[in-house]
């Protein structure tokens, strides 16, 4: 609910708000400014220090906010009418036409060449990662996930030249993973950014943009946009991999 950058900033009283705040939200939304100090064990001025820290006015404004947290929440829980039918549809037709095979065309280029691919994801695009890593391993590439996120690059043991590294990302704006790309590239490595969005950051900054389009799903901050494109993708690619290394 609160941006992490915001609460870095946080002294020890005002932590104490955050944690009450974030056990009790269904309770704080309704209490008078005194009510939460009290249970809080705070002054009212530490509150509204608090709220002007989180990018609010007042506590009035901090109380309706939290309403509006958790409306939002009741309403992304509701998931009947949950449908990707269609767009998925929409995407394997993208996929059989001239310019979507002339990226996947680039994509092999670049991966046939590499000593060594490098899949990159976070959070359920870690998963994928090794999932693409073992897949593409299967059909001969020597292919391996990252699992931190800080993985650092050491200067005096550079990646070998040609690396590729695959990269998952829905949004491709988290920051961590723009970081990974940055420091990655300063190593020589060539990104292929798997991504919903083409105009990202991520995008904008790798190599190669694989898009595939899909509606954007979250149940509050997390991710519920649907992966199936990206295992598509995956395997798609490591089929034809391997077709090459059989006619060779």
């Amino acid at each position: 609910m609160f941006p992490y950058d915001k609460l870095q900033s946080l002294n020890e009283l005002e932590t104490e708000i955050y944690n009450y705040i974030n056990k009790h939200q269904d309770e704080v939304e309704k209490m008078t400014i005194r009510e939460l100090a009290e249970h809080a064990h705070v002054s009212t001025t530490t509150i509204l220090r608090f709220a002007t820290k989180m990018g609010y006015e007042g506590f009035s404004e901090l109380r309706f906010a939290i309403k509006q947290y958790r409306r939002n929440e009741a309403e992304s829980s509701i998931n009947d009418s949950y449908d990707i039918t269609m767009p998925l549809s929409d995407f394997f037709s993208k996929v059989n036409s001239t310019s979507f095979g002339k990226l996947i065309d680039q994509a092999l280029a670049m991966v046939n060449d590499a000593p060594i691919i490098l899949f990159y994801g976070l959070g359920s695009g870690n998963s994928l990662a090794q999932y693409g890593a073992r897949y593409w391993s299967n059909a001969g590439k020597f292919a391996l996930p990252v699992t931190d996120p800080f993985q650092p690059f050491q200067a005096t043991t550079p990646l070998p030249a040609g690396t590729v590294i695959v990269v998952l990302s829905v949004s491709g704006e988290t920051s961590e993973t723009v970081s990974f790309v940055t420091r990655a590239q300063q190593q020589g490595a060539r990104i292929i950014a798997v991504t919903n969005h083409s105009e990202s950051t991520l995008a904008k900054l790798s190599d190669l943009v694989i898009s595939y389009y899909m509606p954007e799903v979250k149940h509050g901050s997390l991710q519920l946009t649907t992966q199936v494109p990206i295992v598509y993708l995956i395997e798609l690619i490591a089929h034809r991999l391997d077709d090459r290394s059989t006619q060779q």
